[in-house]
């Protein structure tokens, strides 16, 4: 995230500290700059705050975006940004060395993976994504990426089947692929550049679709589904993002995007095969959304 997006937060805060520190001894000195620090905290949603205190590392800056993220500069120079629930998802080393304690907000897989094949190499940034995959930017732009329990994932695209191809040429032909993987059960998941990730069976057919935060469904993929389902959605939630389209058995389940203050927040729908509407999905329908 580029910091021009945030707005800085507290500048009476800094202007305290810097009145502060250059009128009082080293203890004094001490003690306003714990104050100040726990002002930081007691602004950062509880999530944030506990990863902080975790990098064990005082905060020089905090910064806050239109759309509820956050940009936390520590004294070290790193950079944590953190989605509006508080849950980190970028780490950025800039000229630094990444430190023990962000090593250990990793996966144990991760960071055994990371301790044995990346001697030698600097650790640039960490990217999580929603689904809480994790990509590693080495120096010289290398990238490592884990799945969500912190095992590795080997780049497979060599190894996708026509039918996923033929619907990632269709539909996403000026949108690379950044990886694609193959699970123990011989499914295929793909995330390509823009941040778009779809999961295929086995069989290389569809399963679903998920959008980076604040994007719908692209056009062109919306005629990859029943008309009848992309109509009701655009009459009966015109403003909304589509976020999420899984197929079902029944057909598929459509979710839209969080809107801020606005009830429901989130609407969760289910279409038949032929796109008729069926009802709203149900309270823990997606409870296997998150398993790898």
């Amino acid at each position: 995230m580029k910091l021009s997006k945030y707005a800085l937060l507290g500048s009476a805060i800094a202007f305290l500290a810097l009145g502060a520190t250059s009128s009082c001894t080293n203890n004094s000195s001490s003690s306003v700059a714990d104050s100040i620090q726990q002002q930081y905290l007691k602004k950062l949603p509880r999530e944030a705050n506990a990863t902080i205190k975790k990098l064990n590392t005082n905060i020089d800056t905090v910064l806050f975006s239109d759309n509820d993220e956050i940009a936390v500069i520590l004294d070290n120079g790193i950079e944590v940004c953190f989605d509006a629930e508080g849950e980190w998802d970028k780490i950025s080393m800039h000229k630094n060395e990444m430190t023990n304690e962000i090593m250990s907000l990793l996966p144990p897989k991760t960071q055994a993976y990371l301790k044995e094949n990346t001697q030698g190499k600097t650790i640039k940034r960490l990217d999580r994504s929603r689904r809480r995959r994790l990509t590693v930017t080495l120096s010289g732009k290398e990238e490592l990426h884990f799945a969500r329990n912190g095992k590795y994932m080997p780049n497979d695209v060599k190894k996708l089947p026509s039918q996923v191809t033929t619907v990632l040429n269709k539909y996403f032909a000026d949108d690379a692929i950044t990886t694609a993987t193959i699970d123990q059960n011989f499914e295929y998941s793909v995330d390509l550049q823009s941040g778009i990730y779809l999961e295929f069976d086995r069989m290389g057919h569809f399963e679903r679709v998920e959008m980076p935060k604040g994007q719908t469904i692209p056009a062109n993929f919306a005629s990859f589904f029943p008309s009848l389902m992309m109509k009701y959605m655009s009459k009966n939630y015109p403003n909304r993002l589509i976020h999420r389209i899984i197929r079902k058995d029944y057909g598929y389940m459509v979710k839209t995007e969080k809107i801020k203050n606005e009830k429901p927040e989130v609407v969760e729908l289910c279409f038949s095969k032929k796109g008729d509407y069926l009802r709203l999905a149900n309270k823990g329908e997606e409870n296997e959304e998150f398993k790898e």
